[in-house]
C-alpha cells in the first residue's frame, strides 16, 4: 500500500493513502480552483471533483452526548458539555436547567440548527407542574415555551422522559428571536433552557429516574439520570 506524505516545516506530516480494499483502479481529478466559504468537495460520480454547496437539507454536523463533562468534537470545533451529577429540584423562580447550556457556532453553509435536550422529569408533589423556557444569549424564544403536568395526585407517582427541541433558522430575511429566526449565525450563541415550578405545591425533580427496580416513591430515592444534549446543523 502506497501513500503520499506532505511534510510540514515543523516536522509533522499529513499522509494520503489508499483504501484498505480496492477492486479496481481509480482516478480522481482535483478541481482547478479553490471554492468559497461554506462549500464542500463533491464528485460527479465519474471521478471529477469540484467545490460546491451542500445539498439543501443535508446534514453538516452532529454534536451529541451525555452531559457528564465530556468533550465533543465536530466540524465547527470542540465543545465541553456540562457535568450533571445530581437531581435538580424546581423552585418558584426560573433557573438554568442543568446540562442544557451550550455556546455553539454552526459550520459554514448552515441554514438550520436543531437543538435538542433530553432528560427525566418526576413529580415529587401532586402533578409536578413545570414550565420551561428557551433562551438564546439571554433572550427568550417565546415559541420555545413548554409545560409539563400530570393528573393531580397527592401520591406524585409520575415520571417521564422529557425531550425539549427547537429548530432555528440561520438565513432569515429579518431577525426574529421570539421565533428562533436569525439573519446570520457566524459566531457563538449561548443556548439553554430554564425551568420553574407552578407553585410550592407542585414540585418536581429533573434528571431523576424514579422507581427503578422498586427504588421507593420519594424523589430523594431516585437515581440520577444524566441528561443528553444534541445539536445538528443542516444546509
Amino acid at each position: 500500500m502506497s501513500n503520499i506524505k506532505l511534510v510540514h516545516s515543523g516536522g509533522n506530516s499529513v499522509s494520503l493513502t489508499t483504501p484498505d480494499t480496492l477492486a479496481a483502479n481509480k482516478t480522481f481529478k482535483l478541481p482547478g480552483a479553490d471554492g468559497t466559504s461554506g462549500q464542500a468537495m463533491v464528485t460527479d460520480g465519474n471521478g471529477a471533483l469540484s467545490f460546491g454547496a451542500y445539498a439543501p437539507g443535508s446534514l453538516i454536523e452532529t454534536i451529541t452526548g451525555q452531559c457528564d463533562g465530556r468533550v465533543v468534537v465536530g466540524a465547527s470545533g470542540s465543545y465541553t458539555f456540562q457535568n450533571v451529577t445530581a437531581h435538580q429540584t424546581t423552585t418558584d423562580s426560573f433557573l438554568d436547567l442543568t446540562g442544557s447550556t451550550i455556546s455553539y457556532t454552526p459550520p459554514s453553509g448552515t441554514k438550520k440548527v436543531v437543538y435538542r435536550f433530553s432528560t427525566y422529569h418526576s413529580a415529587t408533589s401532586y402533578s409536578g407542574i413545570a414550565y420551561m423556557k428557551l433562551l438564546v444569549d439571554g433572550t427568550e424564544v417565546t415559541q420555545g415555551r413548554e409545560v409539563i403536568s400530570y393528573d393531580y395526585s397527592s401520591n406524585a407517582h409520575s415520571v417521564e422522559r422529557l425531550i425539549l427541541e427547537y429548530t432555528f433558522i440561520t438565513d432569515a430575511s429579518s431577525e426574529d428571536v421570539a421565533n428562533g429566526k436569525f439573519t446570520s449565525w457566524s459566531s457563538a450563541k449561548t443556548l439553554k433552557y430554564q425551568t420553574r415550578r407552578h407553585s410550592s405545591s407542585y414540585t418536581a425533580n429533573f434528571h431523576a429516574l424514579k422507581y427503578w427496580e422498586s427504588g421507593g416513591s420519594g424523589g430523594a430515592t431516585s437515581e440520577v439520570k444524566i441528561p443528553m444534549l444534541t445539536i445538528q446543523s443542516f444546509a
